[in-house]
C-alpha cells in the first residue's frame, strides 16, 4: 500500500481550486491591473507641475482624516503621488480577497463536507491548505506581476513600480497567511470570516494611528509597511523582509493549528444550541433573518463608520483638487463645486460595492441549495416560494439599510446630511437590479447564477471605470450601466425619474421570473 503523506494529493487539488474560481481569479487580476493603470494615470494628469505635487504634500499632512485613510505623500514626484493613492486600498483589495479565498477553499469545504469527500481519496491531511494558500500565493504575486507592468505601461521608473507591485502582492501574501489561521479557530467558515475581518479592519486602524500620531505603530501593520516601502521615494526594500517573516510565521502557525485538530472541527468548540427553536426561529423569515443578520450588521457598521471618515476627509480636501483635471471631471458631472464632484464619484464606487455584497446575499437560495440545506428545510411544511422570497426580501432589506448607513454616515461627516443620504440612496434600484439577475439565473440556469452575475457586475464596474476617466461616453454609459444611469447629479429631474422607474421594474420582473423558474424546476445539490 503507498504511503498518503501530509500534502499528497496538493496538486490534483491545486488544479481543482484554479478550475472552481478560474472567474473570480481573472476578475480580481484584471480589475486591480486597470485600478492602476487608472490611478497613476490620472494622478499624472491631475498634478502635472511639480508645485502642484508639493501643494498636494501639504494638503495631505494637514488632513488627519487622509492622513489616517491613504498615508503621506513621501515625495513630489508622480509615482510618488500614485503610490500613496493606491497602495493603501490596493492592500485593502488583495488582503481582502486572499483571506476569503483561503477561507473558501478550507473551512467553508469541511463546513459544506466537501472535504471529507476528498478526504476518503488519496489526499493527504494538509493538502487542502497548503493547495489553497499556492493559488491564493501565486495569485498575489501575479497582482504585483500586473500593477509592476501597468505603472510602467504609465512611463513611471522600473524600481518604483515593483515596488509597489511587491508591496500589493506581499499585503495579500500575510492577510492569506491570517485567512488560514483564522480557518482552524472556529467549526464554521462565517465565523473565521469575521476573525479575518476584524483582523484587516484593525491592522488598518493601527497603521492610519501610527502615521496620523507619527509614532512606531505603523510598523505593526502590513498596511504600514506598505506605505513606508516608500515606491518611487528611495525605496526601502528592507522592509519586504517584515512581510516574509510575518507571512511566514502565519503559515507555519496554520499547518501546526492543522495537525492539532479534527476535520471539520476547529479548536474553539461549537456551544450546544437549545434542543427547541424559540419564538424567532419558527418559520423561513426568521431563518432568513437568523442568516442574513450577521452580514447585514457587519456591512452596515462598516459602511457608516467608512462614510463618516470619508465625508470628514473630503469636506477639507477642496485644495487638493484644485488643478485643471479635476476641473474637467467637475465640468462633465455637471455639479458646481469640485469637491462635491469627487466626494460623488467616491459614493458611486462605493456603491458598486454594496452591489457586490447584494448578489452574495441574493445568492444564499444557490447556496442553501447545494449544500443540501433547503432540502432539509423544504422536507417540512414550508414551500419553495416562502423559502426563497425570505433570502430576497432581506437582501433588499440588508442592501437598503447598508446604503442608508453609507449615505447617512457620509452626509454628517462632510456636513450636508440631506444631499448626500438622496444622492446615495439613489442607487438602491441599481444595486438590486444585480441581485436581481442573480435571482433569475438560480431559477433558470442554476448553475450559471454565481459566474454570470459577477461576470457582468465586473463588466459594468470596468465600464463605469473607463467612463470615469472619460475614456467610455457619458451618453452611452447612463444606457448600459444602472450606476451611471442614476448617478446624481449627472442624471437629475426627469431622467432620473425614469431611470429609478425601469430599474424597478426591471428589479421585480427580474426577481419575479426567478422565483417562477426556482418552483417550476428540481432542487439540484450537486
Amino acid at each position: 500500500m503507498t504511503a498518503v503523506g501530509p500534502l499528497t494529493g496538493i496538486g490534483e487539488l491545486t488544479r481543482l481550486i484554479v478550475r472552481r474560481d478560474r472567474l473570480v481569479l481573472a476578475i480580481w487580476l484584471v480589475l486591480m491591473a486597470l485600478l492602476a493603470l487608472g490611478l497613476a494615470s490620472g494622478g499624472i494628469t491631475a498634478y502635472p507641475t511639480q508645485a502642484e505635487r508639493a501643494a498636494l504634500i501639504d494638503e495631505v499632512a494637514a488632513n488627519p482624516a487622509l492622513l489616517a485613510l491613504r498615508g503621506p505623500v513621501f515625495a513630489p514626484t508622480p509615482g510618488a503621488l500614485a503610490a500613496q493613492g493606491f497602495v493603501t486600498s490596493g492592500v485593502l483589495f488583495t488582503g481582502l480577497a486572499s483571506l476569503l479565498l483561503v477561507i473558501r477553499h478550507t473551512r467553508a469545504d469541511e463546513a459544506a463536507g466537501r472535504r471529507e469527500l476528498l478526504g476518503s481519496g488519496v489526499v493527504g491531511r494538509q493538502a487542502a491548505l497548503a493547495a489553497a494558500l499556492a493559488v491564493v500565493c501565486v495569485a498575489d504575486l501575479a497582482v504585483a506581476v500586473l500593477v509592476a507592468l501597468s505603472l510602467l505601461a504609465t512611463g513611471l521608473p522600473l524600481g518604483g513600480s515593483v515596488a509597489l507591485g511587491l508591496a500589493l502582492g506581499a499585503g495579500g501574501i500575510v492577510f492569506a497567511g491570517i485567512g488560514a489561521v483564522a480557518a482552524q479557530v472556529t467549526e464554521g467558515a462565517g465565523g473565521a470570516r469575521t476573525i479575518a475581518l476584524v483582523a484587516l479592519g484593525g491592522l488598518l486602524a493601527v497603521a492610519g494611528a501610527g502615521d496620523l500620531t507619527g509614532s512606531g505603530l505603523v510598523w505593526w501593520s502590513p498596511f504600514g509597511w506598505a506605505r513606508h516601502v516608500r515606491s518611487f521615494a528611495g525605496e526601502q526594500w528592507w522592509v519586504f523582509a517584515l512581510f516574509a517573516g510575518l507571512a511566514a510565521l502565519l503559515t507555519w502557525s496554520a499547518f501546526a493549528l492543522s495537525a492539532r485538530r479534527d476535520l471539520g472541527a476547529g479548536l474553539v468548540p461549537a456551544r450546544p444550541g437549545p434542543a427547541v427553536a424559540g419564538p424567532g426561529l419558527r418559520g423561513p423569515l426568521a431563518l432568513a433573518w437568523r442568516i442574513h443578520r450577521g452580514a447585514l450588521f457587519g456591512w452596515a457598521a462598516g459602511f457608516t463608520l467608512l462614510g463618516a471618515a470619508l465625508g470628514a476627509a473630503m469636506r477639507s480636501i477642496g485644495g487638493l483638487l484644485d488643478t485643471p483635471a479635476y476641473q474637467d471631471l467637475m465640468a462633465t458631472t455637471g455639479d458646481g463645486d469640485v469637491a462635491d464632484a469627487f466626494f460623488r464619484l467616491v459614493l458611486y464606487v462605493l456603491a458598486q460595492v454594496v452591489a457586490a455584497s447584494a448578489v452574495v446575499s441574493a445568492l444564499q437560495v444557490r447556496t442553501q441549495e447545494t449544500g443540501g440545506l433547503a432540502d432539509l428545510l423544504l422536507s417540512g411544511p414550508v414551500d419553495r416560494l416562502r423559502w426563497a422570497a425570505s433570502h430576497l426580501l432581506l437582501t433588499a432589506l440588508g442592501t437598503t439599510v447598508v446604503l442608508f448607513g453609507l449615505g447617512l454616515g457620509a452626509g454628517l461627516g462632510y456636513g450636508t446630511p440631506l444631499d448626500v443620504l438622496g444622492a446615495t440612496m439613489a442607487y438602491l434600484p441599481a444595486c438590486l437590479a444585480f441581485a436581481g439577475l442573480a435571482v433569475m439565473l438560480t431559477g433558470w440556469a442554476p448553475r450559471l447564477a454565481a459566474p454570470v452575475t459577477w461576470t457582468v457586475l465586473g463588466l459594468t464596474v470596468a465600464l463605469d471605470f473607463l467612463g470615469e476617466f472619460q475614456v467610455a461616453d457619458a451618453a452611452v454609459l447612463q444606457r448600459i450601466s444602472p450606476f451611471a444611469a442614476t448617478a446624481v447629479p449627472l442624471t437629475t429631474g426627469v431622467g432620473l425619474a425614469a431611470a429609478l422607474t425601469v430599474l424597478v421594474v426591471l428589479v421585480a420582473g427580474l426577481a419575479g421570473a426567478g422565483l417562477l423558474g426556482l418552483r417550476r424546476r428540481d432542487l439540484d445539490a450537486s
